[in-house]
């Protein structure tokens, strides 16, 4: 195992999936659930943990580590590159630069923390005369790690979120939370908007930085969750999602 990708739940998965529609090995998956969400805690404490984490992850023999998060990838990216500089790090941003390419303003939908970090604040471009709105998205997320595949609660909360700004001129809405990705279609058959996400980017970007020697024709995925309940869902949801063999990590 070469490749790692870490999140707080299930939201990651959505990378995983991507990756092995495009590329077959032998790859490791963390779903932090005991400290999901990650974008309720601070900066510092999420650091600290999510540097714990990737010590644990390259004592697992990981070389590279997809931070399959939007928020992780903001607050601690920078910093993991400079405390691990033999790792290969992969981060996951809101894909805010390809939405302008749609006409209308941009609905960002991501948590606060990562709305908050200073990566974010460079994504938005101030001279292209859009409107960016960034609504509070929080619970969002863990509406999806509690039901999934029933998403019928979180898309109830979508839909407040969403409301206020039916009236405005939005062309496009940006998937900022990897969790947010089981909920693209939905958005896109209610309210007929643009949906952009940086999914596509971070397995590219992965097939880029990754050593060819970390994919292989085999398709198996381990994962790890801390609780003996958690696994087995885990599990269960890993295969539904990515349709893999799963394995313990």
């Amino acid at each position: 195992m070469k490749i790692a990708f870490l999140d707080s739940g299930i939201g990651g998965l959505s990378i995983v999936a991507r990756t092995f529609a495009r590329r077959g090995g032998e790859f490791a998956y963390y779903a932090d659930t005991d400290h999901m969400p990650y974008g309720a805690m601070t900066a510092d404490v999420l650091y600290r943990h999510i540097s714990a984490v990737v010590k644990k992850l390259a004592a697992c023999g990981a070389s590279v580590v997809t931070l399959a998060c939007n928020t992780a990838t903001a607050v601690c990216i920078d910093a993991l590159r400079k405390e691990f500089p033999s790792l290969y790090f992969v981060g996951t941003e809101p894909a805010v630069r390809p939405a302008l390419c749609f006409g209308g303003d941009v609905l960002v939908l991501a948590t606060p923390l990562t709305l908050a970090q200073p990566r974010f604040s460079r994504l938005l471009v101030s001279d292209v005369g859009k409107a960016f709105y960034t609504p509070d998205c929080s619970g969002l997320a863990y509406l999806v790690e509690r039901d999934f595949p029933d998403l019928t609660a979180a898309e109830k909360a979508l839909d407040l979120i969403i409301a206020p700004y039916l009236g405005k001129d939005v062309g496009s809405v940006v998937i900022g939370c990897t969790h947010y990705a089981f909920l693209q279609s939905y958005i896109e058959k209610r309210y007929g908007f643009n949906v952009v996400s940086g999914a596509g980017g971070v397995v590219r970007q992965l097939i880029r930085t990754a050593p060819k020697k970390c994919f292989s024709d085999e398709k198996l995925l381990r994962v790890h969750c801390a609780s003996e309940d958690g696994q087995k869902i885990l599990e269960e949801r890993a295969r539904l999602i990515c349709g893999v063999e799963t394995v313990p990590l």
